[in-house]
This record gives C-alpha cells, sequence and structure tokens, in this order.
C-alpha cells in the first residue's frame, strides 16, 4: 500500500470529518459535553429523587475515567434492562460522545505500523470493511484493537484507500426497545446516513429522491422534538443535507455539464417534495423552483446565488420551533 503522510493524512481527516458531518453529522465533545452530563443530572437525578440509580451512579463513572467504547457498550448491554427509558437515553446519549472523543485516537491507530496495509488485502473493495474478516487478521494488535473498534458500536469506512472508525448508528438500534420514541427517532434518522452517507469523494452515494426523505425526515424529527437535546445536531445535519440537495456536488452536479439545463431526475425530485405545503422544505424548495423556472431550466450563477436565501430561509424557520 502507498505510505500515507502525515499531511496527506491530516487532510483526509478533515475530508472524513465532512463527511461524518453529511452522513453521522458529529459535533466536538467538548461543545456537547457540558449539555449531555447536565442533561444527565437534570433527567435521572432530579432533587426530589433521594433513591438516585446506582448502575447508573457507576456508569456515570466508568464513561468519566476514560474508558474506551466497548468498555461502556458491555455495561449497557448487561445493565440496560434494568434502568428506565430516561436512564437508557442517558447512557446511549454518553456513549454517542465518548465515541466521538475517540474516533481520533482509534484513527491513529490505525494508521499505525502496517494496519491500513493489511486491513486493505482483507476488504479493499468495499465501502465497509468485512466483519467477517476480523479473524484472518494476521496482526495480533491489530486484531484486537478492530475487535475493540468494532465492539464499540463502530463501523470501519473505506475512504480514498484507508479504514477510519465511524459511528454504527445502526448498532446503537439494537437498543431501541429501552429508548423513548424521542432517541428512536433520532438514531432512525443517523443510522440512513451512517449506513450509506451522503458524499464520498466528492460524490453522492444516493439518488436526490432519497436525500430529499432524508431531508423531511430530518425536519419531522425537529418539528416533533424541537427541545431534543439532539435538535442542534439534527439541524447541523439537515443544514449540511439541504445544501447537497440545492447545489449538488462537485462530481454530482444538477445539472447537464452540456447543456447546464437541470438534470430531469433532479427536477422531478424537487417537484415531488415541494407537493407537501405543510413543511418547510417543500416550502422552500417551490421558491427554488421557481427561480430555476424563471432562468428557463439552466443552472447557472444566477440560480446559484440565491441558494444561501433559500438555505437560509429553511434553518431561520425550523430553528424557531417550538
Amino acid at each position: 500500500m502507498k505510505e500515507v503522510s502525515p499531511m496527506n493524512k491530516k487532510i483526509l481527516v478533515l475530508a472524513l470529518s465532512f463527511i461524518l458531518l453529511l452522513s453521522g453529522c458529529s459535533v466536538d465533545i467538548k461543545q456537547n459535553d457540558k449539555a449531555i452530563y447536565e442533561a444527565l443530572k437534570r433527567e435521572v437525578y432530579k432533587k426530589d429523587d433521594t433513591s438516585i440509580h446506582e448502575l447508573i451512579k457507576e456508569y456515570k463513572e466508568i464513561a468519566k475515567s476514560d474508558n474506551e467504547p466497548y468498555i461502556l457498550v458491555k455495561f449497557i448491554d448487561e445493565n440496560i434492562k434494568n434502568v428506565d427509558k430516561k436512564e437508557a437515553v442517558a447512557m446511549i446519549l454518553i456513549l454517542e460522545e465518548v465515541q466521538k472523543e475517540y474516533t481520533s485516537r482509534y484513527t491513529d491507530e490505525l494508521f499505525a505500523d502496517n494496519n491500513q496495509a493489511e486491513l486493505l488485502s482483507l476488504s479493499q473493495d468495499q465501502l465497509f470493511f468485512d466483519e467477517t474478516k476480523v479473524e484472518e487478521i494476521k496482526n495480533a494488535d491489530l486484531k484486537e484493537l478492530v475487535n475493540k473498534i468494532l465492539n464499540g458500536k463502530y463501523k470501519l469506512m473505506n475512504l480514498e484507500g484507508a479504514f477510519y472508525p465511524v459511528i454504527d448508528y445502526e448498532g446503537l438500534k439494537s437498543y431501541s426497545s429501552y429508548l423513548t420514541d424521542e432517541m428512536k427517532d433520532y438514531l432512525e434518522i443517523k443510522s440512513n446516513s451512517s449506513n450509506m452517507p451522503v458524499v464520498i469523494d466528492g460524490e453522492m452515494t444516493i439518488s436526490h429522491e432519497e436525500l430529499g426523505q432524508r431531508l423531511i425526515e430530518t425536519e419531522k424529527y425537529i418539528s416533533k422534538y424541537p427541545n431534543s437535546i439532539k435538535a442542534q445536531d439534527a439541524l447541523r445535519c439537515y443544514g449540511e443535507c439541504l445544501k447537497v440537495y440545492l447545489e449538488g456536488t462537485p462530481n454530482t452536479p444538477i445539472y447537464d455539464a452540456k447543456t447546464g439545463k437541470i438534470k430531469d431526475e433532479v427536477i422531478s425530485s424537487y417537484m415531488k417534495l415541494s407537493s407537501n405545503k405543510d413543511l418547510v422544505t417543500s416550502q422552500v424548495i417551490s421558491r427554488y423552483i421557481e427561480i430555476i423556472q424563471g432562468n428557463q431550466n439552466i443552472i447557472d450563477d444566477n440560480v446559484l446565488s440565491h441558494v444561501p436565501e433559500v438555505y437560509s430561509s429553511a434553518i431561520a424557520s425550523l430553528e424557531n420551533m417550538e
């Protein structure tokens, strides 16, 4: 395998961060750490509650002691059935924050020695590392690392010829029966994207119609749970996806390269999405359609110059939901 230089590795990590923003919608743990723990205190350790659940106290200490995600997952697997739904939600929220923190640590370890070459030799042509190949890993340290990562509810995603850890929200859905509807809906949104990121290497991986459906599902989540601790996370995810929906990507433009006309499948998606006038997304896309049709269906700088106002209108409307 071609060796990845430190500079190129940093570039790839930045690229991965962008992809995660579109797929997993990642958030800096330093920004959310306080909010998560305050939520845990508010939801679980209420002032009038004199019987603090010992399991949650133990879990909180495990999380604060810099234990790896797989340790938290093991605790959750053994104990989630013994707590109520709010406590179970607190467990998953804290696990997610620890997973985000460990993503960069695991990335560094995956780039050590000859690790990437061995992983690629076993699962080179797949987006996600084939978990059935773990036992074929010859390097004992690497096998242990990969097992810890996978057991910590991650997947290994292939980006430009290297594997990176991403949170496996589909795996987290295994706890859904213990969680509130709000948390189940959040995991559903996240799992859609973690199973198939919207953009990889500058190219859309899903159709415009499917991306539009994801926008609708995310808007409905924000509308249904405007005060959720994950509302801003969902809004950031929505915003990044909306930008791609409106503009396309460098390798997947929304227009025909020869004629400049909007692609049939894109305008068809816009028309279908705009039909539901009760949705903010539908309203702003209706406005965008008017702009495009007023330009004879040609996508040029005149049309694209309106994207910021269309985008801002949608975000402002969703931010003001109560």
